[in-house]
């Protein structure tokens, strides 16, 4: 099991480790982006594929999609090839719910290559942020809603008692991004997950994330008091820059530089002091091959700065469709395909919709790992010095 003592993360065999791995993001919670397309949320998109197609085909398009983006031969590539020994999880709520024979192989795959997991709750009932990450139409009612906590509560216990006695299970991320102005609310409900899960016997660390999309730590440092309790922030500052918003925005230049970037890491580390810090998300667009604006130097940094102050991360994310914004995935998909365009009002994902029922065959290859590249500059700077 694994446990924290003295600001570190040990293993189940007492050996201190660094996490440094990659998200899985897209697989079993659908980004549009990812997919190249439009960030709608997989509810719509769900909605729109089956009044065009029908329930059996979105049944088969689920089936064929789940089985496809993520196998058990990325597992291994992961820990074989790619050098990295963890990954982070993303989960709709809903596959715990209706689809959690997908999760349990995926806990086999892991535990077979001994690759230390983190499962991570980004959708949760109700929406905890009013992003289409947490599969939200733009409206966010997690918070307000006592109906939807209870069912948050109620998946907790299921994934715990599921899970409780997993070697390579590092731990539960309880909450991706949550954004509220109600700080009391969200430390309650934080507070009744803890309790949830250690009073299932179950003493995997427990990672709790700051609010306003895991920026602001300080009001949840309490937490820290009981055992195995990590604190998460996700870094993408400025997401002009990493997320390629601004085209003429560039690195370094006098509003992101190393020195910036130093001290905001030191914020941190500084509030944290004797506890260990988990990013559970980073990553950066890259513009050109070349890295033209900076890019490459820009994750380079970052990478540094975490080794010195010993943080713990997981790259955003591991595989994307060529795009030209929001974060590049360590794997990319760089062939053109009619349902792939971004040059027509449909684009991406939408594009399955209509063509599905023609073209299964040709939409399943943009899923299949075999068909991306591998960013090589990317992979080497998320291993610079990332030593067990």
């Amino acid at each position: 099991m694994f446990y924290i003592s003295d600001s570190k993360i040990f293993n189940s065999e007492n050996k201190k480790i660094v996490l440094n791995g990659v998200n899985l993001g897209g697989w079993l919670l659908w980004e549009g982006w990812i997919l190249a397309g439009r960030n709608i949320s997989e509810t719509e998109f769900k909605k729109k594929f089956k009044k065009v197609n029908g329930e059996n085909e979105l049944k088969e398009f689920e089936e064929k999609f789940y089985n496809t983006f993520i196998t058990e031969k990325d597992i291994k590539f992961i820990k074989t090839t790619l050098k990295l020994n963890c990954v982070r999880l993303p989960l709709h709520y809903k596959i715990i719910e209706k689809n959690f024979d997908i999760l349990k192989k995926f806990v086999f795959w892991c535990n077979k290559y001994k690759l230390y997991y983190i499962l991570d709750l980004h959708a949760l009932p109700g929406c905890q942020n009013f992003d289409w990450h947490s599969d939200s139409n733009g409206e966010s009612i997690f918070f307000k809603e006592k109906k939807f906590q209870h069912k948050y509560f109620s998946i907790l216990e299921k994934l715990s008692s599921e899970f409780k006695n997993e070697k390579y299970l590092v731990g539960y991320d309880i909450m991706n991004e949550p954004v509220t102005k109600n700080i009391s609310s969200l430390k309650k409900v934080y507070s009744q997950a803890i309790n949830i899960i250690r009073n299932n016997n179950d003493n995997h660390i427990i990672f709790v994330e700051g609010n306003f999309w895991a920026t602001e730590i300080k009001p949840f440092l309490e937490f820290l008091k009981f055992e195995n309790i990590c604190i998460s922030i996700h870094y993408y500052y400025p997401v002009e820059f990493t997320f390629n918003f601004n085209k003429s925005s560039k690195y370094p230049d006098k509003n992101i530089s190393y020195s910036i970037i130093y001290k905001q890491l030191k914020k941190y580390y500084d509030l944290v002091k004797d506890n260990p810090i988990f990013v559970g998300e980073f990553g950066i667009n890259l513009r050109c091959k070349n890295s033209c604006f900076g890019e490459l130097e820009y994750l380079e940094d970052l990478v540094r700065i975490f080794n010195k102050f010993g943080f713990h991360r997981c790259y955003w994310t591991y595989k994307t469709v060529s795009n030209n914004v929001f974060p590049t995935g360590i794997l990319v998909y760089n062939k053109t395909a009619d349902f792939v365009s971004q040059h027509e009002k449909l684009f991406g994902w939408e594009k399955y919709i209509y063509n599905w029922g023609k073209m299964k065959k040709s939409i399943i290859s943009v899923w299949e790992t075999k068909n991306y590249v591998l960013n090589k500059d990317i992979i080497k700077i998320i291993n610079f010095k990332a030593k067990d």
